[in-house]
Formats: structure tokens, C-alpha cells, sequence
């Protein structure tokens, strides 16, 4: 279980690290998106919102890092995960061409497989939180052995829909 718990931290880290990175990146572009899907924000500014979620990103991935915060951590990420599950949905209903903003500025519109890998991620932090109940924490060499894999397949993860658009090619006659 403490490499389960390891590779699930590891990853979640990434993804969460990964995910506000980007976004801080290209925060305008962040922020125009948030301002144009986000409707209704009423006195709360897409720059609040914008910069909220890069927060909230940075504070998971963060917690996630230290030893008596990783529960709290996996609580957030699962709340987090779920909101934007929820936002997703709802964008796919009413606004299928727009980006889905993960890793902000992307201009895969979006789909089902954003749906799939926050599905996966769910499950991922669900898992790791089952992982956390029953053990006493990883050592050192269960995040030396999972740290690669686990950051591939968050990064992976997060851009699951831009890989899936570059494999869908058109064969040229």
C-alpha cells in the first residue's frame, strides 16, 4: 500500500503542479477563458476566480508534499476534481468548441476523454486516499521508486485529450 499511497501522491503533485504552472504561464489567456465560460460571476472578477483556482491547484499540490496535510490535500483535490468534472459537463453541453482550460491555454475543444481523464484522476485520488487509511506513510525509497512513473503519468493524464487528438490522424493517399 505505501508505494500505491507514493505513486498516487507523486502523481496527483504533478498534476496539480502542472496544471497551475501552466495556467500562471499564460494567466490572460487563463483569465479571458475563465471570463468567457464562467458566466454569471456576479461581483466575483475573472481575474478572482482565475486566480483562486491557481491557488487552490498550488495548495493541493502542496499539501499533498507534506506528511500531516496529505489527507487534507486528497480531500481538496477530490472536491477540485469534482467541481470542475461538474464544470466540464456543463461546458460540453453548452459550449462544445470551447477549451476545457485545464492546463490553461488549450485549443483542444472540449470532449468526453477531459470527462474520461478527470474520471481517472477521481479514481486515482479515491484510491490513494484508501491507500493513506491503510498504512503508515511511504518511505523514502517508495517515492524514489514511483517518482518517474507517477510524473509521466500526470502530465500524461492531464494531456490526455491533446494526445488523443494527435494520434487521430488522417491518412494521406
Amino acid at each position: 500500500m505505501q508505494v500505491v499511497e507514493a505513486f498516487g501522491q507523486l502523481c496527483l503533485i504533478t498534476v496539480f503542479a502542472w496544471s497551475s504552472g501552466q495556467k500562471a504561464h499564460g494567466f490572460r489567456v487563463f483569465r479571458a477563458h475563465v471570463s468567457a465560460t464562467v458566466p454569471r460571476l456576479g461581483r466575483l472578477s475573472s481575474g478572482t476566480l482565475a486566480t483562486a483556482v491557481l491557488l487552490m491547484e498550488l495548495g493541493v499540490a502542496a499539501s499533498l508534499a507534506v506528511r500531516p496535510l496529505e489527507r487534507a490535500g486528497l480531500a481538496a483535490a477530490l472536491l477540485l476534481l469534482a467541481a470542475f468534472t461538474v464544470y466540464l459537463l456543463n461546458l460540453a453541453r453548452t459550449r462544445p468548441d470551447a477549451s476545457c482550460g485545464c492546463a490553461g491555454a488549450s485549443g483542444t475543444s472540449v470532449s468526453g476523454v477531459h470527462l474520461l481523464r478527470n474520471t481517472l484522476l477521481l479514481a486515482l485520488t479515491a484510491g490513494t486516499w484508501w491507500a493513506t487509511v491503510s498504512t503508515s506513510g511511504p518511505r523514502l525509497s517508495h517515492y524514489a521508486l514511483t517518482a518517474a512513473p507517477a510524473a509521466v503519468v500526470g502530465v500524461t493524464l492531464l494531456h490526455l485529450a491533446e494526445l488523443v487528438s494527435l494520434l487521430r490522424t488522417t491518412h494521406v493517399k
